[in-house]
């Protein structure tokens, strides 16, 4: 008779005849401590690179908050603004005339964006004049235009980026700031 396959008496158990296959006790506390040795090295290189990616997205939503100001100053042909608030680390667009804070802009409904943690506003200047109020606005003009302005986006070691806008057509560049 022919046969297809293996003969009954080469078949085994999955898990092999006793004594023969699977692990010890020794080698699974080995590889577990092996695992643990290099998880250990690579965290601090996750974390670093997770931070970065945080300070990165605020930047560019900061950077699409400003295009977005610029857009819509020029659309509605009425001065737009986005408000900087240092002391809570967030910013919100608004009408150029309002004056207020981030719970009364929660308040009335405008969303706020705020940095992640690590991550905090630098030096700014407006105009070409360095700010050193808490609060300030960057201001849009109807035709798209706004003033000189610098905001710095930093990590806590003090690296970070620069958005420069440009006082004539109000576009934002991005620069990269080596400490």
């Amino acid at each position: 008779m022919w046969s297809v396959g293996r003969s009954r008496t080469e078949i085994r158990s999955p898990l092999g005849s006793a004594g023969i296959g699977g692990f010890t006790l020794l080698e699974l506390i080995a590889v577990v401590a092996v695992a643990g040795v290099a998880l250990s090295v690579a965290m601090p290189s996750i974390s670093t690179g997770l931070h970065r990616w945080r300070m990165r997205a605020a930047v560019r939503e900061m950077g699409a908050m400003i295009k977005f100001a610029r857009n819509q100053a020029v659309a509605r042909r009425q001065s737009l603004q986005i408000v900087v608030d240092r002391s809570r680390n967030a910013f919100w667009l608004d009408r150029a005339a309002a004056r207020q804070d981030a719970e009364q802009a929660d308040q009335k409904g405008l969303r706020l964006y705020p940095l992640p943690d690590g991550v905090r506003f630098g030096a700014v200047t407006v105009g070409g004049v360095e700010v050193e109020n808490p609060q300030f606005g960057l201001l849009f003009a109807p035709n798209g235009s706004t003033r000189a302005d610098t905001v710095q986006i930093l990590d806590a070691n003090g690296r970070g980026y620069r958005i420069v806008l440009d006082q004539v057509t109000g576009q934002a560049s991005i620069q990269r700031m080596d400490h």
